[in-house]
């Protein structure tokens, strides 16, 4: 299990008791930021560099946890910051629309620590997993090429 307070989780949740039952399970792990609506989180994000968001899909408002994800990507640093959808949302097909949306896991409600904790880990070791293979490849691809051979002079 990982536990790393220095890990600032973006938690987006219209409930009080869901951010309640949320503080209690995950704040000796990790360092908790709560939003009721979306126009809150996005002023979060631009606040605090998070490493992970735990957004609700039906945020009783017109916009939902897919359409905030959607906002999130477009701000620079967030463009690979895993996110989990937690929902409600439970019958088939509706882990794969949101994976399909850009959420890099989902946990249906309810849900309990141990779930959610495991959740979390594999997103974390996803991004961990890419990061690394991502540095590979430009490692691999950053080799210094032969210099050519030209008439002009660099003045």
């Amino acid at each position: 299990m990982i536990a790393d307070k220095s890990l600032h989780i973006l938690t987006v949740e219209d409930n009080p008791d869901t951010q309640t039952l949320l503080r209690y399970m995950l704040k000796p792990y990790f360092t908790l930021v709560f939003s009721f609506h979306v126009d809150e989180a996005l002023a979060l994000a631009e606040q605090h560099a998070f490493g992970l968001f735990l957004l609700d899909i039906n945020l009783g408002e017109q916009r939902t946890g897919i359409d905030l994800l959607q906002l999130l990507r477009q701000k620079p640093g967030y463009e690979n910051t895993p996110a989990l959808a937690i929902t409600a949302y439970a019958m088939p097909g509706d882990r794969d629309r949101f994976i399909m949306a850009g959420f890099d896991g989902y946990i249906s409600k309810p849900f309990t620590r141990r779930e959610l904790l495991e959740t979390i880990e594999i997103a974390l070791e996803k991004k961990k997993s890419k990061g690394t293979k991502a540095a590979a490849a430009g490692k691999k691809n950053s080799k210094p090429s032969p210099a050519k051979k030209s008439s002009k002079q660099n003045v």
